[in-house]
């Protein structure tokens, strides 16, 4: 399955969920989700690169807890990637069998989300522990579908509830998180 989105950075919370709200969306229940991702050695996040990355999901809502797993490749860019995913029993088995296969830790963070669905498309808000606030809208299509045209549509999802172009982030948080600790 293949996940095209976009992201932006949100300086007001309050004013998007408001426009949200008008349009008779409903955001869930934050979550927490606790994210360690794993890379092939000496590889970077950069948008050039299309080597598989590994992640490890830790959901917690409420005294529930779910463990995912997932392997993503980009295809155009970090916001464009193939993903397969699974729920897995142990995480700390799954962390000897990625260490096993020779990857290496790329980044670890927390954050917390509130999802909707507006038609086909997620929207993310999203508060990440050392990052901020972000906005994301993402769509589920065919592995070879044109980037372009979902790429509009989710641009225009944003216009209507005030979201502008100008505050797009075009990084994935993992390599925010590194280029903000000076590792990317």
């Amino acid at each position: 399955m293949r996940e095209i989105e976009i992201k932006a950075h949100v300086t007001d919370g309050a004013t998007i969920r408001v426009a949200l709200a008008r349009q008779g969306v409903v955001l869930s229940q934050p979550v927490t989700q606790h994210d360690v991702v794993w890379g092939a050695p000496g590889v970077d996040g950069g948008n050039d690169n299309t080597s598989p990355w590994l992640r490890i999901r830790s959901e917690k809502k409420g005294e529930d807890e779910r463990h995912i797993f997932t392997l993503k490749r980009s295809v155009t860019n970090q916001l464009d990637s193939i993903e397969h995913e699974t729920g897995i029993d142990d995480p700390e088995q799954m962390v000897n069998i990625i260490n096993e296969l020779g990857y290496v830790l790329y980044s670890d963070l927390t954050k917390t989300r509130q999802k909707a669905q507006i038609g086909d498309i997620e929207i993310c808000l999203d508060t990440v522990e050392g990052l901020g606030d972000f906005i994301e809208a993402e769509k589920l299509v065919a592995d070879d579908a044109e980037y372009q045209p979902v790429i509009d549509e989710l641009w225009a999802l944003f216009d209507e509830i005030g979201v502008s172009r100008d505050k797009e982030v075009t990084d994935g948080y993992d390599v925010l998180m590194n280029k903000r600790l000076g590792k990317e």
